[in-house]
Order: structure tokens, then sequence, then C-alpha cells
């Protein structure tokens, strides 16, 4: 049943919930009540582990609990972290911010000559690609191209480098497996790249039984091909490893392939995305009237430019709400990772991945409230959610939500959430009128945002079911429950 209308932190004064209005104190002033949901059963008998917490923001800058099980209690969040992800990123680097890449370069222009090395310096702009390009990759690479050819260099004598430094480290947690990191869902973030860091590869069985599957790909790409072709009574049942061999430009595919299958395309993650979008660069260069005498290279250190002016080029992408929409109501798990990228080096100052993953958690762990905070809600290894060793409670997201639904970014936030029949809630049954985001794993379903998100006074909430064998199922608990909380409200005289 329902917990009618439980005043957080009650206690008259003007306390720092009050002024912050930061839901997750939800587990410091709920300690009765999480103690009493610790212990709760799973709901409707099904073995699965759930966990909610459902509140209403008042007027007066409060949250009222209407139900909570398990609150205080760690769930894997699937893409639920992304709500996380994104608002960290809108409180540190606004909603305005832009990527910047720039050519930059420490040699002396004499005439129409560049004598020496032309510099990337990479700004992890995720925006390359067709999404934002009609024309592709193409675009943006000759923009850069012609504002080098607008300052008169018509050659360069040195080599095209990429600058690595600024993006040091690995970019994907340890433990994102060859299930995830060969596939564009799972595809690291990177410093420089085209068309979401992925290349697409086109396979067909091979003309005879135990020859190699036929593989077409992008040039300069090296295809280690271990497959073989396989009889009809293979059927459905034989399968392809694609495994990048990262930093070598190698793709090294393996298994079997039924020669009574179809051929596909799939899109793969680059195993060399910085090296493939600097090559590409130079040829626009080339189109531009601008020739690069030596090679491409990635260069782990590089010197400051020297000069008052050694920037030659600079591209902007467009502002970090372009990538709220396709983040939160699609689940794009690219732009996730790239925000915690982006988090790396503009506010941990590193460029490194772990340290960006590390902004977001001190983010929402900040937000608690200071004299009686209690453990760390919130342990997480990626941005995206894609990673099972995520562990986040369902306060700790209602705390984040609730505390960007006060901020003046709040509203980009909650409006690129998905609603009913729309992005990734499309797929879930009959729900009423809420802002989400969706969470789907293996065993993981959850749902977390906004019910009635149009009115005054919304319900916050964040629903977990974790180790749940029927998706369809554990969908319907969660849109039986935001139907119960919306009717009790309403019952409730609001």
């Amino acid at each position: 049943m329902l917990t009618r209308l439980r005043r957080i932190c009650g206690n008259g004064g003007e306390t720092a919930l009050r002024r912050r209005v930061l839901a997750g104190a939800a587990v410091a002033c709920l300690a009765v009540a999480a103690a009493r949901g610790a212990e709760a059963q799973p709901v409707a008998g099904d073995g699965a582990h759930h966990g909610y917490l459902a509140a209403r923001m008042t007027d007066g800058g409060e949250l009222v609990v209407l139900d909570e099980l398990n609150a205080g209690r760690f769930f894997v969040p699937a893409s639920v972290l992304k709500t996380v992800t994104a608002a960290a990123a809108l409180e540190h680097l606004g909603s305005g911010y832009r990527w910047r890449t720039r050519l930059t370069s420490a040699a002396e222009v004499a005439g129409e000559t560049l004598d020496g090395d032309l510099v990337i310096e990479p700004g992890a702009d995720p925006t390359w690609g067709r999404d934002r390009f009609p024309g592709g990759a193409a675009e943006p690479l000759a923009a850069l191209a012609e504002q080098v050819r607008a300052r008169g260099i018509a050659r360069v004598t040195g080599d095209l480098v990429v600058d690595a430094s600024r993006f040091p480290g690995r970019p994907h947690p340890l433990d994102r497996g060859f299930g995830d990191l060969p596939y564009r869902h799972g595809t690291p973030p990177a410093a420089l790249a085209v068309d979401e860091a992925t290349i697409t590869v086109r396979v067909a069985p091979g003309a005879s039984i135990g020859a190699p599957a036929r593989v077409e790909a992008p040039d300069g790409l090296t295809v280690l091909n271990l497959t073989t072709t396989v009889g009809r009574d293979r059927h459905g049942a034989g399968t392809l490893d694609f495994l990048p061999v990262w930093g070598t430009d190698t793709l090294l595919l393996r298994g079997e392939y039924p020669l009574s299958e179809p051929a596909f395309t799939v899109p793969v993650s680059d195993p060399a995305p910085s090296l493939r979008a600097a090559r590409r660069l130079r040829a626009a260069l080339g189109e531009a009237g601008v020739a690069v005498d030596g090679e491409v290279r990635v260069e782990r250190a590089r010197p400051a430019p020297a000069g008052p002016d050694p920037v030659l080029a600079e591209l902007p992408s467009p502002p970090l709400d372009y990538l709220l929409a396709p983040l939160l109501t699609n689940s794009h798990n690219w732009y996730a990772d790239t925000l915690a990228l982006t988090l790396g080096r503009e506010v941990a100052g590193t460029g490194r991945f772990d340290d960006g993953v590390e902004v977001i958690a001190d983010f929402a762990l900040g937000l608690r409230d200071a004299p009686a905070a209690g453990p760390d809600d919130l342990a997480i290894r990626d941005g995206s959610g894609l990673s099972a060793a995520n562990l986040v409670t369902p306060a700790a997201v209602v705390r984040v939500l609730a505390h960007a639904a006060r901020q003046p970014w709040g509203d980009r936030l909650i409006e690129a959430l998905a609603r009913p029949g729309r992005g990734t809630l499309r797929a879930w049954p009959r729900l009423p009128a809420v802002a989400a985001k969706t969470g789907t794993l293996r065993h993981t379903v959850a749902l977390a945002g906004f019910l009635d998100p149009g009115s005054e006074n919304p319900v916050v909430f964040c629903y977990f079911v974790n180790h749940h064998q029927g998706r369809a199922a554990a969908r319907r608990a969660i849109a039986a429950a935001l139907r119960s909380w919306r009717a009790d409200e309403r019952a409730g005289g609001r």
C-alpha cells in the first residue's frame, strides 16, 4: 500500500533539503523507511529484486514520499544511469557547451608552405556523422580543411599528427567485454572520430563449404578472416565474432557462416578511430588544395605550439543540448560515454575516461544532505549504464532528478526524456503521462523520471527490477506502479 504523504525531513526548519531540493536526502532522512524497505519482500512473488521510490515535489521545495521499497539498496541501473550523466554534464558544462576541434602548428608559414607538422587537437566532438551533417563526416572535415587553405597554406612539409595526449588512458571500463566492445552499442568513445567511431562491414557466405566468408570492409582496414562457410544443416546456428585489434587498424573475424544464410551489413567498432579520421582529414585537405608531404600518425605527447596564434583552423560542435534527445529519448550509449570522456577533460583536467566517470559520481554524491549523508549510494563504471557493474540506489536517482528539476537547465533535460510511445518507451505497455528514461540489460528493467511532468507538483520516481527473466512482465509491474501512484495522488485530493 502507498505510504500516505509522509513528509521528508519535516523538522520545520530551513534544512539543506529545503534549500537545495535534493531528493537523494531520502536516504538520510528516511532512515526508518529505508530500514524497513531493506527487509521488504520482492513484489508479486516473481523472485526478482524490486526497488523503487516515488515522491511528490511540493511548492515549498520539499519531497513527499508516496511509496518506496528498498529505496536505499543497490541495483544495476542500466541506461537509467544516463539521466545522472546528462545532469552532471549540464551542471558542470552548461547546456551551451561546445566541443572544439583545432588544427595548430608550431611551424612557420613561408609563402604558401607550412614548414613542419600540422597538429590535430581533438576535442572529443561526437557529432561528426550523418545525424548532424546531411553529407556525413565529409562536411566537418571539409570545413576544417577549407579554413587551412583560407590561411594561405597550400603545402605542409611535415606530418599530420593527432595529439593523443589530450585524452590519454583507456576509453572504456575494464569490464566491458567482447560481447559489447566490437559493436555500435558498445563502441568506446574517442578523442577524434567520425561516424560514431564505427565502420561498416558487409559479410556473406563463401562460394562453397569450407571457404572463408566473403568480407567487404573500408579501405585501409586489414581484415584477418578466420571464418568458415558451413552447410545448410547449420542454418540459424552459425555465429560470427568481430574482434577489433585496438590501435592496429586490424579487424579479426572468426566463426562459421551457413551457406544458406543471406549476406548482412553490420556497424562495428573502429579499431583505430583517431587514425582513420585523420586520414580522411588529409584527403579533405588535398581536395581543398592543401598537400601534406608527410604521413598521418597519432602521437602520445606533443609540445605546446609556439607563437602568438598557433590555431590555423577551429570547428565548434553544436551545443550540448543537441545530444540530449538522442541520449535520453533513444538511449545513445556512445554519446553518454563521450560525455564521461569530456568531463574527464573539462572538469578533472586529465582527459581520462575513468576520471570523467568519477566526476559524474561525485556530482550525484555531492547532492546528499551533508550532515547526514551516510554511505555512498552510487558506484559507477561508465556514463552509459552499459556495464553490469554499475550500482545505484533508487533514492540516488530521485535525488538527481529532483535537483535537475529546480535548475535553469532542468527543463531541457526533462524535455529530452522519452514519452509514452516515443523512443525507448515504444515497446512499453500503456503508461500514464510520464517523461522518463528506460533501462534495459539482460536481467535489468528500469524506469525513472517524472509522472505528470507538466503539472506544478510532479511525482519524481525511480523503479529498478533486477534478476528478472521476463522484460514484458517487469515493464507491466512498473507501469502498474505508475498508475497506482497517480490514482493515489488524485484520490488524495491534489
